[in-house]
């Protein structure tokens, strides 16, 4: 069995579409996980706090 699928010049149709599907699988999971790890880095980040004094315009 693992000369089969050692030797990709011998595979059917169904074999390439097989190999390219979980390819596409394993790809899109770790693009996953690339972004949910730099979601949850940016969350435990302290964020800095806004200005919120009042300007030096007087009120009306």
């Amino acid at each position: 069995m693992a000369d089969v699928w050692l030797s990709p010049g011998t595979w059917t149709h169904e074999q390439w579409l097989v190999f390219s599907i979980l390819g596409f699988i394993i790809l899109a999971v770790v693009v996953v996980a690339y972004r949910l790890s730099k979601i949850l880095r940016s969350v435990n980040t302290k964020r800095e706090l806004p200005n919120l004094r009042p300007g030096r315009r007087p009120r009306r």
